[in-house]
């Protein structure tokens, strides 16, 4: 595959992928229009990740035939429910009045989304010319690669995802939603697993959080056309996300959940406070979230302290309103009220300190390297780090937004939120207090990962400002045709949204910043995993190796991607592997010693070591010496336990043909 367009048919399957599921259980549900098109892939979503948890238990291989069984049975459940829940019965299809006041509300939001997809397109484009090339992020090395598991496992669950890194037997919980759409779309399609991550990336990227950025505004701001058009629009438009988790280490799990964190913030706002004219009845939208957060629990779980996080005002003022009509009716109930309200904080809190996952949370934390004004200032302005230039007009725009929001009533609460998220990027970035790090860790106080909650609250604000914008526009040339009718207004509303996106030099530094980690340096690099010399070696090992064969190598030099990219079972398939064997531990410390050594040769056997892929002493940026954590395998190439079969430039294969003065 060496350009975009053959990669089309591929980008169809992982559509299909992303609305089968969830277009049967809407179905199901009976909820129809924009609801249906917009919380159709978050439902998709949970449908194939529970699916793939679902289907070792029954010992079933992970594949096409589950997932349809994971539908039937997910819009079974959705029928019964429908059926026998009376509230869900009277959450019926819009009236006649009102689907006719609705009229063009769709095509205006899928011409946003569209063109949504137009810039993300061009974007990726830019970035990589083709569909076949890898970030090379830290994180790569795992998301790759345990996409390459699932597929040789035909196992995707959350609960397995990470078994090619621990010892036999051993699992603990992973996110894998992303990993199991995408091994689905390497079985069902056959294409490469780096193509895959890029196609499904302009679908989650392009079309996923497009679609949430619009049912989000349409719940907060109605069924206002221009407004729709302008979230689906603008939400390519941020630098910030979704295109910055993939400059820093390939964030997958974190773009998909933050793509369906604005859907999930609606569903809760039409629980807690539903419009006059919602998109969703109340007891429909709780089903929806039933629905919805087992897609986000297991495509990155900080999606739902995201979800609070943008709402944070909004629940505080519901629950000081709560306790103050408590303490009004009488003192006993204020304190009873607000008794509930620490023992439900406090269960919640035992619950989440119970899981060791949550608590490893609180260990990483990220070292300021900006100012804190500064560091408020550039996520203001739509540009952290790498980006230095600020986005000034999608800024007007955001803050034209809140304050037309701040002068409705019931939405007074956004321009609080949009100050509430503004302090999280310098809290991470600008700062070392450990209750700053305390704050951020759902998000591991990670700068980038929480530089993309900007745009959460950015997007739907800047729509809201473009519209006036248009409004103002309107008003002020009332002749024109360009703003004077309905195909105009939506028109210039796209327009200038491609403009806004295209002409603000961020986009095209973020453009800038993503490339150089798609890119494959001739040389060693030590900003990039392999290097284009490493890269050739790793192509030839089809022709060179079995697929029965077990390679050594030192994961911190990027050889550990010959897992993902040639289908081969490495010794250490990933850096951050601190759950070693017995055997393991032996060869990273002493695979140099295989030649002459009775239990180094032991070891390697009941591995089945055969090969060592050589790639040098040029590591990723990780630790401080690398180098002392594989000893034995630095050490080991050139030695009498070896070799050489094959070179290109200072990469180099060996075979293992003496092991314990015993050839092989």
């Amino acid at each position: 595959m060496t350009s975009w367009l053959e990669a089309v048919p591929a980008f169809a399957v992982a559509l299909l992928l992303l609305a089968v599921p969830g277009v049967a259980v809407m179905l199901a549900l009976r909820i129809r229009g924009l609801a249906a098109l917009c919380l159709t892939p978050a439902v998709s979503v949970s449908v194939v990740s529970a699916s793939a948890v679902v289907a070792p238990l029954l010992h079933l291989p992970w594949g096409w035939p589950v997932l349809l069984l994971g539908t039937a049975v997910a819009a079974a459940a959705a029928w019964l429910a429908r059926r026998f829940i009376p509230a869900l019965q009277a959450a019926g299809p819009a009236a006649p009045h009102r689907r006719h006041a609705t009229r063009g509300i769709t095509p205006a939001a899928v011409t946003g989304v569209l063109t949504a997809l137009a810039v993300t397109v061009v974007f990726l484009v830019v970035v990589s010319p083709s569909p076949e090339q890898f970030t090379q992020g830290y994180d790569s090395v795992f998301h790759l690669n345990a996409t390459e598991y699932a597929v040789q496992t035909r196992n995707a669950s959350s609960f397995s995802i990470s078994g090619f890194i621990l010892p036999s037997g051993k699992s603990v919980f992973y996110p894998a939603a992303w990993h199991g759409l995408a091994s689905l779309l390497v079985i069902l399609t056959g294409i490469s697993i780096p193509a895959a991550m890029n196609v499904l990336t302009l679908a989650v990227a392009g079309l996923v959080w497009p679609l949430s950025c619009v049912f989000f505004a349409r719940t907060l701001f109605g069924e206002k056309r221009t407004v729709l058009l302008a979230a689906g629009a603008l939400s390519a438009a941020f630098p910030a996300f979704p295109y910055l988790l993939l400059q820093y280490g390939s964030a997958y799990p974190n773009l998909l959940s933050n793509a369906m964190v604005p859907a999930g913030a609606a569903l809760v706002l039409l629980i807690i406070r539903p419009p006059a004219r919602p998109p969703l009845e109340p007891a429909m939208a709780l089903a929806m979230v039933v629905l919805f957060l087992p897609g986000t629990a297991m495509a990155q779980p900080n999606g739902v302290f995201s979800i609070l996080l943008v709402l944070t005002p909004l629940l505080a003022h519901r629950v000081y309103v709560w306790l103050r009509t408590g303490f009004a009716l009488s003192r006993r109930r204020g304190w009873l009220r607000g008794g509930v309200v620490l023992a439900a904080a406090g269960a919640v809190a035992g619950i989440l300190l119970s899981l060791p996952q949550f608590r490893s949370l609180f260990n990483y934390t990220s070292p300021a390297f900006l100012p804190f004004p500064l560091a408020f200032l550039r996520n203001l302005t739509q540009a952290p780090d790498p980006i230095w230039f600020p986005a000034a007009a999608l800024t007007l725009l955001a803050l034209a937004g809140a304050w037309a929001a701040a002068r409705r009533r019931g939405l007074r609460w956004l321009p609080a939120s949009l100050l509430l998220v503004s302090f999280t990027y310098p809290l991470a970035a600008g700062t070392n207090l450990p209750v700053a790090n305390v704050v951020m860790a759902p998000w591991w106080d990670n700068p980038e990962r929480i530089a993309a909650l900007m745009p959460l609250v950015a997007v739907p604000l800047a729509a809201l400002g473009l519209a006036g914008l248009v409004g103002w526009l309107r008003t002020r040339f009332p002749t024109s045709r360009l703003v004077s009718t309905r195909r105009g207004t939506a028109t210039a509303a796209a327009v200038l949204a491609v403009v806004l996106a295209f002409s603000n030099p961020g986009f095209w530094q973020m453009a800038g910043a993503v490339g150089q980690m798609y890119s494959v340096p001739a040389k060693p690099d030590s900003l990039a995993q392999v290097d284009a010399q490493e890269l050739a070696l790793i192509h030839r090992l089809d022709s060179l190796t079995t697929a029965r064969d077990v390679i050594a190598n030192n994961p911190y030099n990027g050889s550990a991607l010959a897992m993902a990219l040639a289908g081969r079972h490495m010794l250490f398939p990933y850096s951050s592997q601190g759950d070693l064997t017995a055997d393991q531990y032996t060869l990273r410390f002493w695979l140099n010693r295989v030649g002459s050594d009775q239990a180094v040769c032991a070891a390697a056997k009941r591995l089945g070591v055969t090969y060592l892929l050589d790639f040098g002493t040029d590591y990723i940026p990780a630790f401080n010496n690398p180098r002392s954590l594989y000893p034995g395998v630095t050490l080991a190439a050139g030695t009498e336990g070896f070799t050489l079969v094959a070179r290109e430039g200072h990469a180099s294969l060996y075979k293992l043909t003496l092991c314990a003065g015993v050839p092989q």
